[in-house]
């Protein structure tokens, strides 16, 4: 097998054991049948998005300064230990420790696995794969989600335990898988430069470039209203009287189209942003359309939408990465997943208060609501940027 086909094996097969935990596609049913209240469900995720907030930047820079694979392997072992937590303690604070722990994988993770990516196509010479190979590599999450999901609603009906034991082996296994992908030597070259002075070249770096805070603030609204939103999505589920075996197929389900979405991602790599944006403001109205109805049919919508936005993220993420330097990839990457957590964070501890005091189909109904402004003022904002500025003509001398 050639360096290239070698590395494409290793990294797949990281991303899919990474997401085959039988308990993700339940857990937050989980928490609803372990008796937890809609603020109580919205503080827990809380503390994995802040935790996850407060380790981005620190993890960022160790990824930029330390072999990358080991961060990454380190990373699952703190997921399994939450794991046992959750099993231990299956209550409000055993599930908020094990998010906590869940927050400092996800730290680790987010950042360093597509930093350690490029650089590795670079030293390959084949960057313009980049969008391509992080996109499949995305479709084999996905279909580490599918397997999950189909391990999930098999051993339900045995109790949650079994669906945590094997979500730690499955950490066990990401660990090995982690430890047999490439040592990233190119984050070495940042190790003459001290703590600070590398997180201020980061810094600098973005806030120079008007095309990276661009991105990075978009992919903030995307990843809240995408990716965390759809935590929700058993929830939803449950609540529209879907049972659980058919709530984990269901997940499975929308990983599969997740995955398509993922391996087409570089068909519309080129698209301009106003395509991207408009896609938002229908994918909010899409989700307005599943809450006004509520009926168990709906979660088919919300497949698509999940889709859409995961295509969305994978387009942004390529454009990311071609935009910034190799000694700052990892750190610049991560304050893209803070930003991301910024916006996770304001979505839990605004659908949390609203669920419980209004109801959950009004929750999702507002975030819908949100996801239509929020592609309408991009779209409102590019077509500012793009207007050309009238100057007054010069009045004539004398």
């Amino acid at each position: 097998m050639s360096p290239f086909g070698g590395f494409l094996a290793r990294i797949y097969a990281f991303k899919v054991f990474d997401a085959c935990v039988l308990i993700g596609p339940l857990y937050t049913v989980m928490f609803v049948d372990a008796g937890l209240k809609p603020v109580e469900i919205s503080i827990i995720l809380t503390a994995w998005s802040v935790t996850t907030f407060i380790l981005q930047a620190p993890s960022g820079l160790v990824a930029d300064r330390a072999p990358r694979k080991w961060v990454l392997a380190c990373a699952q072992l703190a997921r399994a230990v939450g794991f046992a937590a959750w099993a231990l303690d299956p209550h409000f604070w055993g599930y908020f420790v094990g998010l906590i722990l869940w927050g400092v994988k996800s730290a680790f993770t987010s950042g360093t696995f597509e930093a350690m990516v490029y650089d590795e196509l670079k030293a390959l010479d084949r960057t313009g794969d980049y969008p391509k190979v992080i996109g499949r590599a995305r479709a084999a999450q996905a279909i580490g989600t599918l397997a999950a999901s189909l391990g999930a609603a098999a051993t339900v009906g045995f109790g949650y335990g079994v669906a945590l034991a094997a979500s730690a082996v499955a950490c066990g296994l990401c660990f090995l898988a982690s430890a047999a992908l490439p040592p990233a030597p190119r984050a070495l070259e940042v190790e003459d430069r001290g703590y600070l002075e590398h997180l201020r070249s980061a810094v600098v770096e973005a806030g120079r470039q008007p095309t990276v805070l661009s991105i990075l603030a978009f992919s903030a609204v995307v990843l809240a209203l995408g990716q965390s939103l759809s935590e929700f999505w058993p929830v939803f589920g449950a609540k529209t009287g879907l049972g659980r075996p058919v709530i984990a197929l269901f997940v499975g389900g929308q990983s599969l189209l997740e995955a398509l979405a993922n391996t087409l991602a570089h068909r519309v790599f080129a698209r301009t942003r106003r395509w991207f944006y408009a896609a938002m403001a229908l994918c909010g109205a899409m989700l307005a359309t599943a809450a006004a109805i509520f009926q168990p049919w709906c979660m088919a919508i919300l497949i698509v939408y999940s889709a859409i936005l995961k295509l969305t993220d994978t387009v942004f993420e390529g454009r990311l990465q071609q935009t910034v330097s190799s000694g700052n990839r990892a750190t610049v990457g991560s304050m893209k997943t803070l930003a991301a957590q910024i916006g996770a964070s304001s979505l839990y501890l605004t659908f949390g208060p609203i669920a419980q005091a209004i109801g959950y189909r009004t929750a999702f109904l507002a975030s819908g609501g949100a996801g239509i402004v929020f592609g309408l003022a991009f779209l409102a904002g590019r077509r500012l940027a793009a207007r050309p500025v009238r100057r007054p003509p010069l009045e004539p001398a004398g």
